[in-house]
């Protein structure tokens, strides 16, 4: 079943919160997801312990890079849909969730650091893909887009340095903000709508499995 891995070399670009979105929004449809949080700081298996607010999805929260390769192996086999959240800098953990990833999402915003950074994390995939001696699909996805110059230069660029990237963005929303407090998904609004559309993208791209 598809691993879906969300990485990026810089910290800030929203990989947590991507994670909540797809991991929550998953199990409201009724997939079994397992969500696996590599990231030391362990926000995203926090939230998912402590103040989700809906159907359930399991967690484990493993950032030794060793017992998360076995553990992706393990729990590969038995959920539809793994979500694995790394950290904001460049360690084995990260590398180890990369490589066995079916798909890698890298979050950025839209100033030319993030930009830049995001390019170093797709330049890894794909070397890491080449190690391992088999395609990983991986995309950027703008996040926290204010509707302003600065995005549109932020897509020019990315486009310019040939990286892939979804069409489907998500904006600088307080809903999205809201949720590591309340736990729960937007169910309205145009938050909503931004997550259905990520959602139907990833699907038509078929990084969501059947």
């Amino acid at each position: 079943m598809p691993v879906l891995t969300i990485a990026s070399s810089k910290g800030g670009p929203g990989k947590t919160t991507i994670a909540m979105l797809l991991a929550g929004s998953l199990a409201a449809e009724g997939k079994r997801v397992v969500a696996l949080d590599a990231d030391p700081t362990q926000a995203f298996s926090r939230w998912a312990r402590n103040a989700y607010e809906g159907p359930a999805f399991e967690t484990h929260a493993e950032t030794d890079e060793t017992r998360l390769a076995h553990l992706i192996d393990k729990v590969a086999g038995e959920a539809d849909v793994v979500i694995v959240d790394t950290a904001g800098f460049g360690n084995r953990a990260a590398a180890v969730a990369m490589t066995s990833a079916d798909v890698i999402l890298v979050p950025t915003l839209s100033g030319e650091a993030d930009v830049t950074e995001a390019e170093k994390t797709v330049r890894l995939a794909e070397g890491l893909a080449r190690a391992a001696r088999r395609e990983i699909p991986t995309a950027v996805l703008l996040n926290k887009v204010r509707r302003t110059q600065l995005a549109k230069h932020a897509a020019q660029e990315i486009a310019a340095a040939g990286l892939p990237r979804l069409d489907a963005t998500l904006s600088d929303l307080v809903a999205y903000g809201e949720i590591s407090y309340s736990g729960r998904l937007p169910q309205i609004g145009p938050a909503m709508i931004e997550i259905t559309g990520l959602l139907a993208e990833l699907r038509a791209r078929g990084w969501l499995g059947a």
